[in-house]
C-alpha cells in the first residue's frame, strides 16, 4: 500500500514537473512571437512616417530615449534619427496625446530636419468606434493632412482643429479626439524645433532588433 502511494506521489510530481516546463515552453514561445509581430510593427509604421529615400541607416537602431512633457505623460519616449550620406535628414517621434476622449492616444511623427511633417501615424487608441477612431489610417485618410505640412512657431494657432481656427477638419460629432491628435503632433514639432541638434547629438539608446531570421 506503501509502496503503491509513493509510486503515484512520484507519478504525480514527474507530471507536474513535465505540465509546467510545458507550460514555460508556451509561453517563452508566445512572448517570443509578440515580439517578432511588434517588431515588425515597428518596422512598418517608421516606414510609413519617414520614407526610405529619406535615411540609409537603419532607423530602428538609432534612436535616443527621452522624457519630455512636450511629448506626453509616459517616461521613456524614443526618437529615431534618420541620416543619409551621413547627414541629419528627419526624426521619427514617439508622442502621446494624454487628452483623448477615452484616455491616452499613441502615435508616431515623422519630420525632417526643415520642420516639414513627412507623416503621422496613431498605433494605440481607446477612442470611440465609428466616432473617434477616424484618426485610424484603416478607417480613414484624415491622419495623411498632416503630410506635407511645414511647421512655423510663430504659426501655431493653425495647428489647431478648424473649430478652434486651426487648418484641421474635426469630426462630426467628435471633436475631442482629432484635437488631442493635433495637439500631440503640435507639440512634438515644436519640441523638434528647438531640441533638434541635441536630439540627433544624443548617445544611441537602440539595440539592433534580433530579428527571427538572426535567431535561426
Amino acid at each position: 500500500m506503501i509502496q503503491t502511494m509513493s509510486k503515484n506521489a512520484l507519478m504525480l510530481g514527474a507530471f507536474a514537473i513535465v505540465t509546467t516546463a510545458m507550460i514555460g515552453l508556451t509561453h517563452s514561445g508566445t512572448e517570443q512571437r509578440i515580439l517578432v509581430q511588434q517588431q515588425k510593427n515597428l518596422l512598418r509604421v517608421l516606414n510609413e512616417v519617414v520614407p526610405e529615400n529619406y535615411h540609409d541607416n537603419v532607423l530602428f537602431e538609432d534612436c535616443t530615449v527621452i522624457s519630455a512633457p512636450e511629448l506626453g505623460p509616459l517616461p521613456g519616449r524614443k526618437i529615431y534619427r534618420a541620416r543619409l550620406n551621413g547627414q541629419d535628414n528627419a526624426l521619427a517621434i514617439e508622442a502621446t496625446a494624454p487628452d483623448g476622449y477615452s484616455g491616452n492616444i499613441h502615435m508616431v511623427i515623422g519630420v525632417d530636419t526643415g520642420l516639414n511633417v513627412l507623416g503621422v501615424r496613431v498605433v494605440e487608441h481607446k477612442e470611440t468606434p465609428g466616432l473617434g477612431d477616424k484618426i485610424e489610417l484603416a478607417v480613414s485618410d484624415w491622419i495623411h493632412s498632416f503630410s506635407g505640412k511645414s511647421f512655423d512657431a510663430a504659426k501655431q494657432t493653425l495647428w489647431q482643429v478648424k473649430k478652434d481656427g486651426g487648418q484641421f477638419d474635426q469630426f462630426t460629432g467628435a471633436t475631442i479626439t482629432p484635437r488631442a491628435v493635433v495637439g500631440a503632433v503640435r507639440r512634438a514639432l515644436l519640441f523638434a524645433q528647438e531640441n533638434s541638434s541635441v536630439l540627433f547629438e544624443a548617445k544611441n539608446d537602440c539595440a539592433p532588433i534580433e530579428t527571427a531570421s538572426k535567431g535561426q
